[in-house]
């Protein structure tokens, strides 16, 4: 059996969290809710699947794989338009007579496809509707967005189809006969509330279809492997602590708190009704209720409210490379400052010498983005970018261009930068410091990439093309970088530059 699931990734309310998860990657309880679809799905017989992905496609393609895990065949299609996402069923190859389950991936309803499959198979004319649950506010059922249908169906669908659309058009070519089934209960991620509804649902065992990975210690309590839990702890089921997570004295969990894997809680702090993503430190004393915590992203379900903290003693992000880019920047920090205690007769020369042998000023500051950072501007910390040359290289005599050798960007730029690799704001080895407006003019990709890099005095574009380099080379060479970024290609460029310190090209 064929299940073709439609996963864009993105729905209108929750750019908040879309902006690093595609919706269908959202963690329900103990795992992202597409792998709660699948394997729900392959229990009930599916073996071949079709994903139509849009927003993020790698990341589902890194979870789920080729589905030899599970025994399974999955294939990937891309939409172009995440908002009409039915385009790429066109170009998906189905056998016309054979049925195939229509799903959609940011939602999950009880069903029993064996029924289903037995009306198709007495009765092939009659393909099978899911309707409901009714909705709470209007008590209205509608469409589920699921349906075991016949592959004819899947193709010469109309152009620029959205979901309300493709069920009218689906329901057209029934005639009527169609087989409308209730469904009871319904999972999903569309919305901040439907994604909490949904791990109550799933921690007061109303959703029986699903099973939970974790040991239930007691009645509604799961702890998983790894867990640090202080004696003075109060759970109040339903609470799930999944692997890794650290729950420090006098905190109260429950009911209904899930919390992610690598989790931190600081002590005296309160959890309820709330899900915390994975990788989250909470905050001393902090009270969090009708909320979904990811990282420094709080998000209030009752007043529908997406806030980003910037205080990371309240709510921030924990992770093992977290603290590896913490003892890399120590060290570089006690390596600058001892440079610094050797080198710093030049800081005092060398700006009078470039006075008398120089119009304009000597030192030049910039205001520059410490890295790594979020996406969200609001986070972006500056610190002044010191040097003995222009930042601009457009103020640079057309003269002097091209002829600053190693000997000459050590004693202009890298002795001044040594100062900010003492304070702990830039790095020996990196992407080129930009100002806020330098990166704001990067496109979205180049931008996303750079701001999770670390900057450096040396780059990979001044090693590989010298002082002034062009637009695309600084691109192609910054993405390189991130992607080979490492103690031993930081130590291969420095070592590199250390070679030409006295060259007089670079």
């Amino acid at each position: 059996m064929i299940a073709l699931i439609i996963a864009p990734g993105v729905n209108t309310g929750l750019e908040a969290l879309n902006k690093h998860y595609p919706s269908p990657l959202l963690p329900l309880v103990d795992r992202p809710f597409i792998q709660h679809t699948v394997e729900f799905l392959i229990r009930e017989g599916i073996t071949h699947f079709d994903f139509v992905l849009s927003h993020l496609p790698e990341k589902m393609e890194d979870l789920l794989g080729d589905g030899s895990r599970w025994g399974s065949e999955f294939r990937f299609h891309l939409a172009q338009d995440p908002l009409h996402p039915y385009e790429a069923l066109k170009a998906i190859e189905f056998d016309e007579e054979e049925f195939i389950l229509l799903a959609h991936g940011d939602r999950l309803p009880q069903i029993d496809l064996g029924k289903a499959v037995g009306v198709s198979e007495t009765d092939p004319s009659n393909p099978t509707f899911w309707f409901g649950p009714a909705d709470s506010k209007t008590l209205e059922t509608g469409w589920s967005g699921w349906a075991w249908i016949p592959g004819k169906y899947a193709r010469n669908l109309p152009s620029r189809l959205d979901e309300k659309g493709l069920e009218s058009h689906l329901l057209s070519l029934t005639d009527g006969k169609e087989i409308r089934l209730d469904v009871e209960a319904q999972l999903g991620v569309q919305s901040f509330e439907n994604l909490l509804t949904s791990h109550r649902t799933l921690l007061d065992k109303r959703f029986p279809s699903l099973t939970l990975k974790s040991r239930e210690v007691e009645t509604g309590i799961w702890l998983s492997r790894n867990v640090s839990l202080h004696p003075t702890t109060k759970l109040v089921p339903p609470v799930y602590i999944n692997e890794d997570c650290r729950i420090d004295k006098g905190i109260k969990l429950g009911p209904h708190a899930t919390i992610g894997s690598g989790c931190v809680l600081d002590s005296r702090c309160f959890v309820e009704n709330a899900a915390v993503f994975p990788n989250t430190y909470v905050g001393e004393s902090l009270e969090l209720k009708d909320v979904l915590v990811d990282k420094n992203r709080l998000i209030n379900i009752r007043h529908n409210t997406a806030v980003s903290i910037p205080e990371q003693f309240i709510l921030g992000g924990v992770s093992a490379s977290n603290l590896g880019f913490r003892f890399r920047t120590a060290v570089a920090q006690t390596v600058a400052v001892a440079l610094l205690l050797l080198l710093w007769p030049l800081l005092v020369i060398i700006p009078p010498l470039l006075k008398l042998s120089r119009r304009g000023p000597a030192i030049f500051k910039k205001q520059v983005v410490r890295l790594p950072t979020q996406s969200d501007d609001a986070f972006w910390q500056t610190f002044n970018f010191v040097s003995f040359v222009p930042h601009d290289t457009s103020l640079v005599d057309k003269s002097d261009r091209g002829k600053h050798g190693g000997c000459q960007h050590f004693f202009l730029q890298f002795v001044p930068a040594l100062i900010s690799v003492a304070r702990g704001n830039l790095h020996f080895v990196g992407v080129r410091p930009r100002s806020r407006e330098e990166i704001e003019s990067l496109n979205s990709d180049w931008r996303d990439l750079y701001l999770e890099s670390k900057a450096g005095i040396i780059t990979e574009a001044y090693i590989n093309y010298g002082d002034h380099p062009t637009e695309d080379e600084i691109y192609t060479s910054e993405v390189f970088y991130a992607s080979t970024a490492g103690l031993g290609h930081d130590f291969k460029l420095f070592t590199k530059y250390a070679g030409r310190l006295f060259r007089r090209k670079g």
